[in-house]
């Protein structure tokens, strides 16, 4: 049969979409590419937050598996909402890239350890806006939405100083040369299932199982399940500044996760290790204990 791939229309998630179709035709399966605008693609000039829509990037695909317009929707999984509709669901994860936050810059000397004055820094996630004021707070934010692209020549106008993305993204579109540091996994904590490519199908899908087994990519579906329990458990999203990373050694599986205050007052973390089949459980132990952190401080945490 021939698979009908959903997909968003910028090269990135065109670039995805393309080594998900690859993964299927060498193993037999015929597919084929359908572009979908999303709500997120179409608001570019309010942030993320400010929209109403649970899934500004993931509803449109949503719609469209239903409608059998798609058969397989392709995503960034740090898209994707903590929960999905009770008739759709991941069925593979593809492997993982580095999941870390990028700092991009025009010049080396502008750089997140080395200000000689103040700088303006463009991003749009509450999360990067959270750890950014919170860990340097001599820089001003400013407002960024777009793909990679737009948001590279953003920079290069002058627009910003530096601005920060997913390592991952810039790195798939071959644009590692704009990258002045990889930001630390430890201090600025990358968002749930950040670096990893998500495929959802409807869950009456009958050969969605055979599709698991060519796509997915085991060891990244037990580090991302842990952090999408954290993200479940803290009930967060776009809206939320949480953060999760999740890292597997042999069977010992290390999660470190938290939320900040959207004004960068606080920083909640936690970090536990446990045997790599208790990763759900993990992710949602370590949301109680944030919760619990953040409910006895006095820190203003918005979790919507």
């Amino acid at each position: 049969m021939q698979l009908i791939l959903g997909t968003r229309g910028s090269k990135l998630a065109l670039w995805q979409t393309a080594w998900v179709k690859n993964m299927l035709v060498n193993s037999g399966w015929e597919s084929t590419v359908s572009v979908i605008e999303s709500e997120g693609d179409k608001i570019q000039d309010k942030p993320l937050y400010e929209l109403q829509t649970v899934g500004v990037f993931t509803k449109a695909l949503d719609t469209a598996l239903r409608a059998q317009k798609a058969d397989l929707a392709v995503h960034s999984c740090k898209d994707l909402p903590a929960t999905l509709d009770d008739d759709l669901e991941i069925i593979a994860y593809l492997e993982r890239e580095d999941p870390r936050d990028a700092w991009l810059a025009l010049s080396p000397d502008i750089h997140p350890e080395n200000f000689s004055r103040e700088i303006t820094v463009g991003t749009s996630a509450l999360r990067r806006q959270a750890l950014l004021t919170h860990f340097c707070p001599q820089v001003r934010i400013a407002p960024l939405r777009g793909n990679v692209d737009t948001r590279l020549a953003k920079l290069e106008s002058g627009a910003y100083d530096a601005i920060i993305l997913a390592y991952a993204g810039v790195k798939r579109m071959g644009l590692q040369q704009h990258v002045v540091k990889i930001l630390s996994g430890a201090v600025f904590t990358p968002a749930a299932g950040q670096g990893t490519v998500a495929v959802v199908a409807r869950k009456d899908a009958p050969w969605k199982e055979e599709v698991r087994k060519v796509l997915n990519h085991p060891s990244t579906e037990i580090a991302v399940k842990a952090e999408r329990a954290f993200l479940k458990g803290i009930e967060g999203g776009c809206k939320t500044p949480v953060f999760a990373l999740a890292t597997l050694v042999a069977d010992s599986l290390t999660l470190t996760a938290g939320v900040a205050a959207v004004d960068g007052s606080g920083v909640f973390r936690q970090t536990a290790t446990d045997h790599a089949e208790n990763g759900l459980i993990l992710g949602e132990t370590l949301a109680q204990e944030v919760l619990s952190q953040v409910s006895s401080s006095s820190s203003t945490i918005r979790l919507l």
